[in-house]
This record gives C-alpha cells, structure tokens and sequence, in this order.
C-alpha cells in the first residue's frame, strides 16, 4: 500500500498506464477476430483502429473494453454509423449512475439490454424472463432512453476518415486497398 501522496500518485498512473497498454493488445487481438468474421473487409478493419478508442468513461476490465472494441468493428463491417455511444459505453455510464440514485424500473431493463448486447460472453444479470417482462413493460420507453443515452455519448471525431496506407500492417507487407488507391 502507498504510504505518500506521491507514492499513491505514482501507483494510479502506473495503474492507468497498465490498462492503456492491454487495451492496445485487446484491440488488436479484436480487429483480428473481426477480421476471421469479415475478411472482404479487412483492410477496413485494420484501419478502424483509431476510431476505436473509447469516450472519456472508464473501462475498468478486459471484458468491457473487449465489448466496445468488437460494437465498432461490427459497425465498421456492416458500413453503420460509428460515432454514437457503444453498448459498453452506456453500461459503464449507467453504472456509475447506479451508485448515485436509484433506478427506475425501466432503467433495469434499459441496463439489463444494453449488457447483453455489450458483453454476451458474460454472465447475464437476470433471467430471460425477467429480460422479457422488462422489455413488455418498458420497451418503448427503454428504446428511447437507449437512443438518447447513445447519442449523448457520440463522439464526433470517432469516424473512419481518408486512410492513408503505406502498404504495410504491422510491419507485414499487405495489399491493401487503400494503399493501391494513392
């Protein structure tokens, strides 16, 4: 344990720095999964990296940044929009809203939706019947909420712009589209 402020200062940037260098890994072991799905769009895919970082909303675990990276990449493959909040995104917000106020009941199930399309490889949070009595009750109103909180996190700048290509993806030699196009 940190026995000055200095020490504890010291201890939460090495923290902060440890994530910040597994998620380059995480990412990149992501786009190479998203690459297996989706081969005619790898070259896209290779160049999404940039637009994968996350809004200012902490990840704390591998799982969650896992969960954005792969909403992204899915997005890029399908030529979706890109800029809106991910499903991770908004369960981390809505986490941290958690531990402030109460929620309504439709924010359960507005919570409840978003992990499973967020993190599907996880444990659910409440049964599926319990999933379907939300989504009877509340669905209108949890899509709109989805909707709003999405938007809210919209980062502008998280769009695939012009890509420029040298030929070469991490340090291999590739025939890239985008490399032939200039």
């Amino acid at each position: 344990m940190p026995t000055s402020k200095i020490d504890q200062l010291i201890a939460n940037h090495t923290e902060l720095a440890t994530i910040a260098l597994s998620a380059l890994d995480w990412a990149e072991s992501e786009i190479e999964q998203a690459v297996a799905r989706h081969p005619h769009k790898r070259d896209q895919l290779f160049h999404s990296y940039l637009i994968m970082a996350p809004s200012a909303i902490l990840f704390p675990v591998e799982f969650v940044y896992r969960g954005h990276f792969r909403e992204i990449l899915e997005r890029v493959a399908a030529g979706k929009e890109t800029r809106s909040g991910t499903a991770a995104e908004a369960c981390c917000l809505l986490a941290d809203v958690s531990k402030k106020t109460p929620f309504p009941s439709y924010g359960y199930g507005l919570y409840f939706r978003l992990w499973e399309k967020a993190f599907p490889d996880q444990e659910k949070l409440a049964p599926e019947s319990r999933l379907n009595h939300y989504e009877a009750l509340f669905g209108a109103k949890i899509d709109k909420w989805e909707g709003d909180i999405r938007k809210a996190l919209s980062v502008e700048d998280r769009q695939l712009g012009a890509i420029i290509c040298g030929g070469m993806h991490n340090s291999v030699a590739v025939d890239c589209v985008y490399a032939r196009i200039q």
